[in-house]
């Protein structure tokens, strides 16, 4: 990880402070406190746990400055923990530490092979820096999986359109219509292939349908 951190915010320190005195509450009318120094100790792993929570919380919110360094640190007391891993991986796409983004949710994958979502980001990211061939044999491998997941069925297509294996991009976004059978980016990107193909024929029927769905929303 890149050693010019950002550091923690000071206000989740704060937050923490309140959090583990929460805990020392409760581990007081539980009976179960064992001396001044473990009344007043912060745990590593309840510390790991707010900062998890806290981070996902900004990353949810956008902050992803501010939730980096949360999840660098949950990361490092917990390094197979796929919910830092995820989040942290996805705050370095976002703030462009692409090559730390990537690697971070290749261990998520690691650890979670069978999360949609992880495979969703992580695909996305391949296409973005041009490895459309990792794309689309980790999308597949997730489909297999989960068949029903929008977002892979759609990134699929986009790898294999790169990828110039325009028939199979097709069949993938078609998949995708029977899920979000109004999805005006997937009729566009089934258009523009067939364009290229030389179709152009069938290129205006899915032209066409765009731009209706595209003023049927804005009538809406």
């Amino acid at each position: 990880m890149n050693s010019n951190r950002t550091p923690v915010n000071i206000m989740d320190e704060v937050k923490l402070f309140s959090y583990a005195c929460l805990g020392v509450m409760q581990k007081i009318a539980a009976g179960s406190i064992n001396g001044f120094n473990a009344l007043f100790s912060v745990d590593s792993d309840l510390r790991a746990q707010f900062y998890l929570d806290r981070g996902i919380q900004h990353t949810k919110r956008a902050r992803y400055w501010q939730a980096a360094p949360l999840l660098e640190q949950v990361v490092r007391q917990w390094p197979s923990n796929e919910h830092a891993l995820f989040h942290l991986g996805y705050c370095y796409l976002k703030t462009e530490r692409v090559k730390e983004g990537i690697a971070m949710l290749e261990r998520a994958v690691q650890v979670e092979k069978s999360s949609p979502r992880v495979a969703s980001i992580l695909g996305m990211a391949y296409i973005q820096v041009k490895e459309y061939q990792k794309a689309a044999t980790l999308l597949q491998q997730a489909i297999e999986r989960t068949p029903g997941n929008f977002n892979l069925h759609y990134r699929l297509g986009l790898a294999l359109d790169h990828l110039g294996e325009y028939d199979a991009a097709i069949a993938a976004f078609q998949e995708a219509l029977k899920i979000r059978p109004d999805e005006t980016k997937v009729y566009q990107s089934i258009g523009f292939i067939l364009d290229q193909q030389g179709k152009h024929d069938e290129a205006v029927f899915f032209f066409k349908k765009t731009t209706e769905l595209k003023e049927g929303y804005q009538e809406s």
